[in-house]
Protein backbone atom coordinates (compact mmCIF):
# COMPACT_ATOMS: atom_id res chain seq x y z
CA UNK A 1 0.00 0.00 0.00
CA UNK A 2 2.62 2.51 0.66
CA UNK A 3 4.35 1.91 -2.21
CA UNK A 4 1.64 2.94 -4.61
CA UNK A 5 0.94 5.98 -2.80
CA UNK A 6 4.79 6.81 -2.79
CA UNK A 7 4.08 6.16 -6.80
CA UNK A 8 1.42 8.72 -7.08
CA UNK A 9 3.41 11.40 -5.19
CA UNK A 10 6.04 10.93 -7.73
CA UNK A 11 3.75 11.74 -10.45
CA UNK A 12 2.22 14.01 -8.78
CA UNK A 13 2.30 17.51 -10.87
CA UNK A 14 2.61 19.46 -7.64
CA UNK A 15 6.43 20.72 -6.97
CA UNK A 16 7.75 19.83 -3.53
CA UNK A 17 8.39 22.42 -2.08
CA UNK A 18 11.85 22.39 1.01
CA UNK A 19 12.16 23.56 4.32
CA UNK A 20 15.72 23.71 4.65
CA UNK A 21 17.58 26.87 4.17
CA UNK A 22 21.10 27.35 2.73
CA UNK A 23 23.90 26.70 5.83
CA UNK A 24 26.23 29.21 4.19
CA UNK A 25 23.85 31.98 3.95
CA UNK A 26 23.48 33.60 7.81
CA UNK A 27 23.28 37.08 9.67
CA UNK A 28 25.52 37.41 12.32
CA UNK A 29 23.59 39.08 15.21
CA UNK A 30 26.60 40.65 17.91
CA UNK A 31 25.89 40.03 21.35
CA UNK A 32 28.83 39.84 22.86
CA UNK A 33 29.31 43.86 23.28
CA UNK A 34 26.79 46.55 23.82
CA UNK A 35 28.58 49.03 22.25
CA UNK A 36 29.46 46.81 18.96
CA UNK A 37 25.96 45.63 18.81
CA UNK A 38 24.29 49.16 19.42
CA UNK A 39 26.54 50.02 15.99
CA UNK A 40 25.84 46.99 13.70
CA UNK A 41 24.08 47.50 10.61
CA UNK A 42 22.37 44.20 9.88
CA UNK A 43 22.51 45.14 6.56
CA UNK A 44 26.47 44.99 5.91
CA UNK A 45 28.02 41.96 6.01
CA UNK A 46 30.67 40.92 9.15
CA UNK A 47 33.67 42.86 7.41
CA UNK A 48 32.24 45.64 6.01
CA UNK A 49 31.06 46.26 9.56
CA UNK A 50 33.97 45.81 10.95
CA UNK A 51 35.79 47.97 8.70
CA UNK A 52 33.06 50.75 9.18
CA UNK A 53 33.22 50.42 12.75
CA UNK A 54 37.80 50.60 12.53
CA UNK A 55 38.16 46.55 13.51
CA UNK A 56 39.33 44.01 12.09
CA UNK A 57 37.44 40.36 12.04
CA UNK A 58 41.03 38.37 11.49
CA UNK A 59 44.54 39.40 11.76
CA UNK A 60 45.52 37.30 8.55
CA UNK A 61 45.47 38.24 5.37
CA UNK A 62 41.84 37.11 4.15
CA UNK A 63 41.73 34.80 1.40
CA UNK A 64 38.84 35.60 -0.48
CA UNK A 65 34.89 36.99 0.31
CA UNK A 66 36.63 41.08 0.38
CA UNK A 67 34.51 42.92 -2.35
CA UNK A 68 36.83 44.44 -5.01
CA UNK A 69 37.37 48.37 -5.54
CA UNK A 70 37.93 49.59 -8.65
CA UNK A 71 39.89 52.62 -8.50
CA UNK A 72 39.96 56.00 -10.96
CA UNK A 73 41.94 56.66 -13.93
CA UNK A 74 43.56 58.65 -11.72
CA UNK A 75 44.35 56.79 -9.23
CA UNK A 76 45.02 53.67 -11.01
CA UNK A 77 48.22 55.48 -13.22
CA UNK A 78 49.63 57.02 -9.50
CA UNK A 79 49.63 53.35 -8.16
CA UNK A 80 51.13 52.18 -11.14
CA UNK A 81 53.96 54.96 -10.57
CA UNK A 82 54.38 54.29 -6.88
CA UNK A 83 54.23 50.29 -7.83
CA UNK A 84 57.22 50.87 -10.45
CA UNK A 85 59.27 53.28 -7.84
CA UNK A 86 58.88 50.46 -5.47
CA UNK A 87 60.31 47.77 -7.60
CA UNK A 88 63.49 50.20 -8.52
CA UNK A 89 63.81 50.54 -4.91
CA UNK A 90 63.33 46.80 -4.45
CA UNK A 91 66.13 46.69 -7.03
CA UNK A 92 68.63 48.56 -5.58
CA UNK A 93 68.28 47.37 -1.58
CA UNK A 94 71.61 45.14 -1.64
CA UNK A 95 71.66 42.21 1.04
CA UNK A 96 74.09 42.17 3.52
CA UNK A 97 78.00 41.61 2.11
CA UNK A 98 76.82 42.70 -1.19
CA UNK A 99 78.09 45.48 -3.44
CA UNK A 100 77.04 47.20 -6.68
CA UNK A 101 79.49 49.18 -9.00
CA UNK A 102 78.47 52.12 -10.83
CA UNK A 103 80.38 52.69 -14.21
CA UNK A 104 80.16 55.40 -16.36
CA UNK A 105 79.55 55.68 -20.12
CA UNK A 106 83.11 54.71 -20.83
CA UNK A 107 83.02 51.98 -17.80
CA UNK A 108 85.53 53.43 -15.55
CA UNK A 109 84.29 52.95 -11.73
CA UNK A 110 82.70 56.00 -10.42
CA UNK A 111 80.74 54.82 -7.12
CA UNK A 112 80.80 51.47 -5.24
CA UNK A 113 77.43 51.02 -3.01
CA UNK A 114 77.59 48.90 -0.07
CA UNK A 115 74.39 47.16 1.22
CA UNK A 116 73.72 47.11 4.97
CA UNK A 117 75.88 44.96 7.57
CA UNK A 118 73.62 41.85 9.03
CA UNK A 119 72.66 43.95 12.08
CA UNK A 120 71.83 47.27 10.57
CA UNK A 121 69.10 45.39 8.40
CA UNK A 122 68.11 43.33 10.90
CA UNK A 123 67.16 46.64 12.80
CA UNK A 124 65.46 48.04 9.96
CA UNK A 125 63.16 45.28 9.77
CA UNK A 126 62.06 45.53 13.03
CA UNK A 127 61.46 49.01 12.69
CA UNK A 128 58.84 48.36 9.57
CA UNK A 129 57.37 45.68 11.45
CA UNK A 130 56.72 48.89 14.78
CA UNK A 131 55.57 50.73 12.10
CA UNK A 132 52.92 48.75 9.54
CA UNK A 133 51.15 46.89 12.67
CA UNK A 134 48.64 44.35 12.13
CA UNK A 135 47.74 43.45 8.68
CA UNK A 136 44.37 45.52 7.80
CA UNK A 137 44.39 47.98 10.32
CA UNK A 138 44.33 51.35 10.09
CA UNK A 139 46.34 54.60 11.00
CA UNK A 140 43.31 56.71 12.33
CA UNK A 141 40.89 55.39 15.54
CA UNK A 142 37.50 56.31 15.64
CA UNK A 143 35.44 57.06 19.08
CA UNK A 144 34.07 53.47 18.58
CA UNK A 145 37.76 51.98 18.74
CA UNK A 146 38.47 54.39 22.16
CA UNK A 147 35.06 53.58 23.89
CA UNK A 148 36.17 49.75 23.18
CA UNK A 149 39.68 51.08 24.32
CA UNK A 150 38.31 52.65 27.30
CA UNK A 151 36.48 48.99 28.58
CA UNK A 152 39.25 47.50 27.95
CA UNK A 153 40.95 49.71 30.61
CA UNK A 154 38.49 49.48 33.11
CA UNK A 155 37.98 45.84 32.77
CA UNK A 156 35.15 43.93 33.69
CA UNK A 157 33.49 43.14 36.85
CA UNK A 158 32.98 39.48 38.11
CA UNK A 159 30.45 38.82 40.63
CA UNK A 160 31.80 37.72 43.92
CA UNK A 161 31.00 34.52 44.81
CA UNK A 162 29.21 34.10 48.16
CA UNK A 163 27.96 31.00 50.75
CA UNK A 164 24.26 31.22 51.87
CA UNK A 165 23.74 30.82 56.29
CA UNK A 166 23.75 27.19 55.77
CA UNK A 167 26.76 27.09 53.77
CA UNK A 168 28.46 29.23 56.39
CA UNK A 169 27.38 27.47 59.50
CA UNK A 170 28.38 24.09 57.94
CA UNK A 171 32.29 25.82 57.51
CA UNK A 172 32.24 27.36 60.50
CA UNK A 173 31.74 24.08 62.34
CA UNK A 174 34.10 22.27 59.68
CA UNK A 175 36.93 25.08 61.03
CA UNK A 176 36.40 24.84 64.01
CA UNK A 177 36.70 21.03 64.75
CA UNK A 178 39.90 20.76 62.32
CA UNK A 179 41.13 24.09 61.65
CA UNK A 180 41.58 26.65 58.81
CA UNK A 181 44.27 24.71 56.88
CA UNK A 182 42.74 20.59 57.22
CA UNK A 183 41.58 20.39 54.21
CA UNK A 184 42.41 16.59 53.34
CA UNK A 185 40.29 15.93 57.03
CA UNK A 186 37.66 18.19 56.49
CA UNK A 187 37.23 16.28 52.79
CA UNK A 188 37.81 12.72 54.41
CA UNK A 189 34.73 13.77 57.79
CA UNK A 190 32.09 11.70 56.93
CA UNK A 191 29.55 13.12 59.56
CA UNK A 192 30.10 17.07 58.94
CA UNK A 193 30.74 16.36 55.40
CA UNK A 194 28.10 14.47 53.86
CA UNK A 195 28.33 15.13 49.95
CA UNK A 196 31.33 14.49 49.68
CA UNK A 197 32.97 17.72 48.46
CA UNK A 198 36.82 17.05 47.15
CA UNK A 199 40.00 18.88 49.18
CA UNK A 200 39.87 21.88 46.43
CA UNK A 201 36.09 22.79 46.64
CA UNK A 202 36.18 22.79 50.69
CA UNK A 203 39.64 25.08 50.39
CA UNK A 204 37.57 27.59 48.22
CA UNK A 205 34.88 27.37 50.04
CA UNK A 206 37.09 28.53 53.51
CA UNK A 207 38.46 31.55 51.80
CA UNK A 208 35.00 32.52 50.74
CA UNK A 209 33.79 31.84 54.38
CA UNK A 210 37.21 33.70 55.30
CA UNK A 211 36.27 37.21 53.28
CA UNK A 212 32.63 37.15 54.27
CA UNK A 213 33.94 36.77 57.64
CA UNK A 214 35.70 40.07 57.08
CA UNK A 215 33.49 41.56 55.55
CA UNK A 216 30.62 41.77 58.07
CA UNK A 217 32.90 42.32 60.98
CA UNK A 218 33.93 45.83 59.23
CA UNK A 219 30.26 46.33 58.64
CA UNK A 220 30.00 46.16 62.24
CA UNK A 221 32.67 48.42 63.38
CA UNK A 222 31.32 50.75 60.75
CA UNK A 223 28.07 50.81 62.49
Amino acid sequence: MGRQLQKKKNKSSIPKQSKHKNPRIFKVHPTGNALIAANWDRKQTLSQNYRRLGLVSRLGKATGGVEKVFPSTTAQQQQTQEGKEKKKKKEERLAPGEARIVRDEDGRVIQVIYGKSAEEALDSDNDRDDREGFAGCTGGENDIVKKLEAQAAVGEKKNKKILCAGEMDWIARLVERYGEEDFERMARDRKLNVYQQTVGDIRRRVAIWKRQKAEEGEKKAGV
